[in-house]
């Protein structure tokens, strides 16, 4: 009995490492995003950004779990959804101009020797499709208003969504999450609180001027700014951040 019991010891350990959480997020996971050809998008999936007007983005070495995909036009935010992505799967979606979001469908991601997309599901419309009450994507540039237009609440980052961007900034290696927070810092709307709560998690003083600055065109509620100048030690720096805000009226 003790002899079965020490053979099932490297079974157990092998289970145990299998399933532990750290193995989980290095199984492939990777997610496929069609789009309008011509239409020139950016698709952020969690920490990732991708723009062109391909209409194809694909995304690879992504974590398993919950992943939030942001879908821009320029400065205008088209969607944001959610998606469950699985371990060893790729998952397919289209964006399409009329209809919407869809998941396409799933396969696992060694089971594609071609790498290429299924063909489209029967029912879902094809790109192709003349209709005519098919609507262009919305958001050209020439009719996007300014900043100052939009309402304190207009898109404004929910706490779950806050949430979940400090959880991908923090995945993020330290040398690159300053790209990170130019990426996607102009594409969304901040409370200045929210502002505060991502230039702490810098360390230099010239990053925290950058974000500050960033933020100005970011944040929905300017008249609470006073709370990023106190984030900086010297009257030098509050009049550099001071002098920048007052030019991008």
């Amino acid at each position: 009995m003790l002899e079965n019991v020490t053979a099932m010891k490297p079974l157990v350990l092998l289970l145990t490492l299998l399933l532990s959480p750290s193995l989980k997020a290095l199984a492939d996971v990777e997610f496929f995003l069609e789009t309008a050809v011509g239409t020139s998008l950016t698709v952020v999936v969690n920490d990732q950004s991708m723009t062109n007007a391909t209409g194809r983005f694909r995304f690879f070495d992504l974590n398993p779990g919950r992943a939030q995909v942001l879908v821009y036009r320029g400065r205008m935010l088209l969607t944001r959804q959610w998606v469950i992505l699985s371990p060893e799967t790729r998952t397919m979606a289209m964006l399409h101009p009329q209809y919407g979001f869809r998941i396409r469908g799933t396969q696992p991601v060694r089971g594609n020797l071609f790498d290429e997309l299924p063909g489209r599901d029967q029912a879902i419309p094809s790109w192709d499709d003349q209709r005519d009450d098919a609507q262009p994507f919305p958001g050209e540039e020439s009719n996007i208003p300014p900043r100052d237009s939009y309402g304190s609440n207009h898109d404004v980052m929910s706490a779950g969504e806050m949430d979940e961007y400090l959880k991908a900034l923090e995945r993020t290696s330290l040398l690159k999450r300053m790209d990170f927070i130019r990426q996607t810092l102009p594409r969304q709307r901040f409370k200045t609180t929210q502002l505060v709560e991502i230039m702490q998690k810098f360390a230099f003083t010239k990053e925290k001027m950058e974000i500050a600055k960033l933020g100005w065109e970011s944040v929905a509620d300017r008249y609470n700014f006073d709370l990023i100048y106190e984030q900086f030690s010297f009257l030098s720096e509050k009049n550099e951040l001071r002098a920048y805000c007052d030019s991008h009226r």
